[in-house]
């Protein structure tokens, strides 16, 4: 009997906490229209971190899909990163910084790099990149990455988003309460994705506060650990964005 009572506190502790957990939201838009949809991964930030894992090189990728770099990584779910330059090495637009490396440095200017999303070790922050910039006293950061544009702030819609390119989309959201969620979608406009999250309900219980777009289209990809999840992209990036226990 001790023994089978050690073994289920065994597997117990084995299963992914209720708190981080895999979803999919989906809605019809019309009767002849397809059904657009969102695969997000929600966690906590008290009891999850952000993993920024970087490929070195687009053409000699150390790791070469996002399943594979969240496997070795030892992550429980992960998307496809920040934008990242047409030359052959993939080089970065915008911060990158892993396990407290800074691979490329801070970018502003640009709408693809609106945004600063960073794991302290402690907590997350979702910033606008100008804001960070203008800190006298930068936080000490483990990881990091760049992207935008916003799509939501402070629980508004972002003015002036796109609505007329359609395209598989990433993005990264908080409801501003510590619960985060990091996600890709079908194919939408930056203007219908806005509004479909501040939509109540639209991800369930979770109320969107700040919601950035990181690289989309043709590198859009997603991975779940539990259950087995994978949705790779047409092709190679340059870095990932994963969910691993603090």
């Amino acid at each position: 009997m001790k023994h089978f009572f050690t073994g289920l506190i065994l597997a117990l502790l084995s299963l992914p906490p209720l708190f981080a957990q895999h979803q999919t939201h989906t809605r019809k838009t019309g009767i002849l229209s397809p059904t657009d949809k969102i695969h997000a991964y929600f966690f906590q930030e008290k009891t999850h971190r952000l993993q920024v894992i970087d490929e070195t090189d687009c053409s000699s990728p150390q790791y070469g899909s996002l399943s594979k770099a969240m496997t070795r990584h030892k992550c429980q779910a992960g998307v496809n990163g920040g934008y990242f330059g047409a030359d052959k090495e993939g080089t970065p637009l915008g911060m990158v910084v892993q396990n407290g490396k800074q691979i490329h440095p801070i970018q502003s200017g640009a709408f693809s790099v609106s945004g600063l999303v960073y794991d302290t070790g402690k907590k997350i922050q979702l910033v606008r990149s100008k804001d960070y910039l203008a800190q006298k006293e930068k936080p000490n950061i483990a990881n990091a990455l760049q992207g935008g544009p916003f799509l939501i702030e402070k629980g508004h819609i972002v003015s002036g988003l796109n609505n007329t390119r359609r395209a598989y989309r990433t993005f990264i959201a908080t409801d501003g309460k510590g619960k985060w969620c990091i996600a890709t979608t079908s194919a939408l406009t930056l203007k219908e994705l806005a509004e479909w999250l501040h939509e109540n309900g639209t991800l369930g219980n979770f109320n969107v506060h700040m919601a950035l777009n990181l690289d989309g289209g043709s590198s859009s990809s997603y991975w779940v650990k539990t259950p087995d999840i994978y949705y790779p992209s047409v092709k190679s990036v340059r870095n990932y964005l994963g969910v691993a226990p603090r």
